[in-house]
């Protein structure tokens, strides 16, 4: 089925791709329907298929330019595009984009959203690596490129591979860091870049499956990245361990959020506005969004035991006093308890994240957060200290080495897709028909308790041919 015309779609998507709500991926429309509406399921399931189009046009621009075209970016990035002889009008149009502040921008909320963020030390830590890291390869769509690369697969490079996502996100949401030669808004717009290189080849990929998977880094997957996981996640698991966040709060950070968005690529009508339209977005995804599979499952593995077996100068996820005394199967199981009290058992059972009775350990600990916090609350405090020494201590880990680069190259990831694609593919669940899919994913709705009477879950749909950009 060709795509109706009303449904947007991004740079080099081809022709006979279906509709975001045709797409595998996709499940439980019509229950989502239901929910939200069904305008607002139309509009947020068409940005499968589109996504950060000024970042890609750039990069497809500059690409075309040769050695000097990342050169320009750079130059761009760091002294502004006026500074760039003959830019391509691609490029201008894109820091044009950033230069431009948005009116919703508060500096002083992004400030408050960063020191509300970061003030509740390592219980930000722990929430990041298990409720927003970890559980967000729950994602089945969002986690194609990432088993494709296998950069967190690979056990030599999962360590660098994970430094890296934290070292943008603990910069990104640091204070001030975001304003516009800041190294928050550097590391932001390098990683738009990498985004734009992944989608750049694996569009031109025989291995990219457009019909199940739709567009590289679309959207939806911004959202869940940018809002669901970084946001929403930390934000309720720090709540589910007993810490007070104000609603105040809530709409500081994200905003806070909301302006990484912006600045990493997601356009205005598409971005989350404040903490209700996030909360709403998530929902949708959750929704939406086909159950882990092999590969997800195989990111958690590696992650885990990486977090649990390996050493990394200045980073530990649990309190210094009970990491170093815990053996890796010992904090395997303490991993898994956690993850089960924050991410929850309908997330875990997809992951295979195995039960513990540790899962208890966060409601026991509980009352004695609330009232660490209450207690903190009433004495003399000052948030924004509380916030940078999380930050500096945090910042031990993710600097940058002799020989580092604050973010991946983009060219090392590229070549990464082409050494293991063979390999990835064979971590995919993978149907021989559209049909099998289908009454796969019935079966697996029906015990969400999910009635799905839509095309999205019930229907079949036949094999399609797509001709891809070259």
């Amino acid at each position: 089925m060709r795509p109706k015309q009303s449904e947007r779609r991004g740079l080099d998507v081809p022709a006979g791709v279906p509709r975001g709500r045709e797409l595998g991926r996709t499940v439980n429309y019509e229950h989502a329907v239901s929910v939200y509406g069904r305008r607002d399921l139309e509009f947020f399931t068409s940005q499968y298929n589109t996504g950060d189009e000024l970042g890609y046009a750039a990069y497809r621009a500059l690409k075309a330019i040769g050695g000097d075209g990342k050169s320009m970016f750079d130059q761009a990035l760091e002294h502004g595009i006026e500074s760039v002889s003959d830019a391509p009008a691609e490029l201008v149009a894109l820091f044009e984009s950033v230069d431009n502040v948005p009116d919703w921008v508060d500096r002083s909320q992004l400030r408050r959203g960063s020191v509300a963020y970061w003030r509740h030390g390592k219980l930000v830590v722990m929430a990041l690596a298990y409720a927003a890291i970890g559980a967000g390869f729950r994602s089945y769509g969002g986690t194609r490129s990432l088993v494709m690369s296998r950069r967190l697969i690979e056990r030599d490079q999962v360590g660098r591979r994970l430094i890296e996502t934290l070292r943008w996100a603990a910069t990104s949401t640091r204070p001030g860091a975001m304003d516009r030669y800041g190294d928050g808004f550097r590391l932001t717009m390098q990683v738009r870049w990498i985004h734009a290189a992944v989608r750049y080849h694996l569009s031109r990929s025989d291995a990219w499956d457009w019909d199940d998977w739709g567009l590289v880094v679309s959207n939806v997957d911004s959202i869940y990245t940018m809002g669901s996981s970084f946001c929403e996640a930390v934000v309720v698991a720090l709540e589910k361990a007993g810490v007070k966040i104000t609603q105040h709060e809530k709409e500081d950070i994200t905003a806070m959020w909301r302006y990484i968005g912006h600045v990493i690529g997601l356009p205005e009508d598409v971005n989350f506005r404040n903490w209700s339209d996030l909360r709403r977005k998530s929902g949708m995804v959750r929704i939406l969004e086909h159950p882990a599979d092999d590969g997800s499952r195989a990111l958690m593995t590696s992650l885990t035991d990486y977090m649990c077996e390996e050493k990394i100068d200045g980073y530990q996820v649990l309190p210094a006093f009970i990491d170093n005394r815990l053996a890796p199967h010992q904090k395997r199981r303490l991993t898994y308890g956690l993850m089960r009290s924050w991410a929850g058992d309908d997330v875990c059972d997809e992951l295979e994240i195995a039960n513990s009775r540790l899962r208890y350990l966060l409601p026991a600990a509980k009352p004695l957060i609330v009232a660490y916090d209450r207690i903190c609350r009433v004495l003399p405090h000052d948030d924004e200290i509380k916030a940078m020494r999380t930050l500096d201590a945090f910042g031990v880990a993710t600097a940058t080495r002799d020989g580092e680069s604050d973010v991946a190259d983009a060219d090392d990831v590229v070549q990464g897709f082409v050494r293991n694609s063979a390999r990835a593919r064979d971590l995919f669940t993978r149907r021989a028909a559209f049909t099998r899919r289908k009454a796969s994913r019935r079966s697996k709705s029906q015990t969400w308790g999910i009635r799905s009477t839509g095309t999205a879950v019930s229907g079949s749909a036949p094999a399609r041919s797509s001709t891809r950009p070259r």
